[in-house]
């Protein structure tokens, strides 16, 4: 634990002004707005972006799912940590385990212009590198599959990857993972059919989606954003109820200084594992 640095800028906004930049988990979101008229206050706020424009707008980089479940609850206003333009994109990669492969390799194959081809380990994370593919597959023994995709911008490519992970969908579990080695990950996981490892983005990649009207498959984006704001516990009250926006960002700025006064507001610098999400 550390001295407190420059805190990170809490906003609150428009429920409207939010547009995701994936895909929303349906189920996820009814989960969460039942956790959070228990609860009654909101534990961790979305990290969103500002877009360049005449009017207010934000994409939602981490949080689509909460964003969701306080537009389903009517809520008008929602707080929100408000991101550096810097912020780094990385891609999540997945662990596929309780399915079968065989099935899931042939519905590849009629994804319209993805080309699934046999590859090895090394050469399959030299095409992916060369962004002549959109993903790989590696079984626990070493068989290794690419979706080629050669030649396709941005948008082609965030549609063939969104068919790809539906396919997933009620026919196996799904873990992230950051890694791309399969060493070590049999063991955690006996029942693994494969590992997908996906292509690095860059904000921009993002923002150009966005902008396009699409979305990325959930699971598949991580951001990195420091520090992060967690644990902030903002009572729903006060975002449900319909003052003007201004009002409630002056009550927020005098709540965030009552917290820093109380010592209610802690910063760790270390890398940490958290046990109970």
């Amino acid at each position: 634990m550390s001295q407190i640095p420059e805190l990170p800028e809490l906003q609150i906004v428009d429920t409207d002004s939010m547009q995701p930049h994936e895909d929303i988990e349906e189920g996820r979101s009814q989960r969460l707005i039942r956790a959070l008229q228990t609860e009654g206050f909101l534990k961790n706020p979305p990290a969103v972006l500002r877009i360049e424009g005449e009017t207010e707008q934000y994409v939602v980089l981490d949080g689509a799912n909460r964003t969701m479940a306080f537009r389903k609850m009517g809520f008008p206003h929602m707080l929100v940590q408000i991101a550096n333009e810097d912020v780094q994109v990385k891609s999540w990669n997945h662990i596929l385990s309780q399915g079968s492969l065989p099935p899931l390799l042939e519905k590849v194959r009629g994804i319209t212009g993805v080309e699934l081809s046999e590859s090895d380990e090394f050469r399959a994370a030299a095409a992916l590198a060369r962004e002549e593919t959109i993903a790989y597959l590696v079984s626990p023994d070493g068989e290794t599959w690419q979706l080629g995709m050669e030649g396709a911008g941005t948008s082609e490519k965030i549609r063939g990857l969104s068919e790809f992970v539906r396919l997933f969908h009620g026919n196996f579990r799904r873990e992230r993972t950051t890694t791309a080695n399969l060493d070590g990950l049999a063991s955690l996981y006996s029942d693994m059919n494969c590992l997908v490892v996906y292509p690095q983005f860059s904000i921009g990649d993002v923002v150009e989606v966005v902008s396009s009207g699409q979305l990325f498959p959930g699971g598949l984006t991580r951001f990195l954003i420091s520090p992060r704001a967690l644990r902030v516990n903002f009572p729903l009250a006060m975002l449900a109820d319909r003052s003007p926006v201004e009002e409630k960002r002056r009550i927020l700025k005098e709540w965030i200084r009552q917290r820093v006064e109380q010592r209610r507001v802690r910063y760790y610098a270390e890398s940490t594992f958290v046990f109970d999400e």
